[in-house]
């Protein structure tokens, strides 16, 4: 199962737990997009060059058939997988994912604000360029400080996961790793979420499970709803009182459920 970290993460947002997947026989393998952690920038790509990519490194390690895994941002790359790749994703799993935000036009599950990113997304680039260097500077300058503050913001349920230091050990080595060839990585994959996809969920024959907490701060339920009734043979699961990080709380869940 190859693993899709979210935007503003790297490979290491798996579960740092690996004894989960080994006692269910899953072999997790986790991809850095390229210009974040160890892959190489790949400047103007488009969300269907990365099933591609995925296809390159699964012949690479002589699989041919695999199911896919996206977390929050990571959740349109496994869709783009399941579509361009039908004959070797065996299934998509979802979990906290957005819905497309351009040509959504006034869809009900886009906020002002995801509104406003698409537009300027495609009117002034620059801005967003601007945008994600101050954004990122706090997390480059004290991780540890950055991570202290965003697990104060979360949910209680996401605040519940947090709790556990192996988990808020990995959000600092994520922050860095994020940001290991600098900032054109973040900016290149929030250019690329705000774009059009390129394909039409509706066309995407592989099945697909997906999860989201009620109370997600960071990606509305409303996307999970939206995506849940556009794609055609989708399983979806939505609980009341869970936020964005229930990817660490269900992961055992989720491995049986996908693989």
């Amino acid at each position: 199962m190859f693993f899709f970290h979210g935007w503003g993460g790297s490979r290491l947002g798996r579960h740092p737990d690996d004894t989960i997947a080994e006692a269910l026989g899953v072999r997790i393998i986790a991809v850095d997009r390229p210009g974040i952690g160890l892959s190489d920038s790949k400047r103007r790509r488009t969300l269907l060059e990365w099933p591609d990519d995925v296809a390159a490194l699964a012949d690479s390690l002589g699989i041919d058939r695999f199911a896919v895994l996206g977390w929050s941002g990571g959740g349109p790359f496994a869709v783009a997988c399941g579509y361009r790749l039908p004959d070797r994703v065996t299934a998509v799993g979802v979990v906290s994912g957005p819905a497309p935000l351009a040509g959504a036009g006034t869809a009900a599950y886009l906020r002002p604000s995801w509104r406003r990113i698409a537009r300027v997304a495609q009117a002034a680039p620059w801005v967003m360029r601007a945008a994600l260097w101050r954004w990122g500077r706090p997390v480059r300058r004290d991780p540890h400080r950055f991570v202290e503050a965003a697990v104060a913001a979360m949910v209680p349920s996401d605040r519940r996961v947090m709790d556990d230091p192996g988990m808020r050990a990995i959000l600092v080595e994520n922050a860095c790793e994020v940001y290991r060839q600098g900032g054109r990585g973040m900016y290149d994959e929030g250019m690329l979420l705000a774009r059009p996809w390129g394909f039409d969920p509706e066309e995407v024959r592989v099945p697909v499970v997906w999860w989201h907490g009620e109370a997600d701060l960071t990606v509305p339920a409303a996307m999970g709803r939206h995506m849940a009734a556009t794609l055609p043979r989708c399983v979806a699961h939505f609980y009341p009182d869970e936020g964005h990080h229930l990817l660490y709380e269900r992961w055992a869940e989720i491995l049986t459920t996908v693989a």
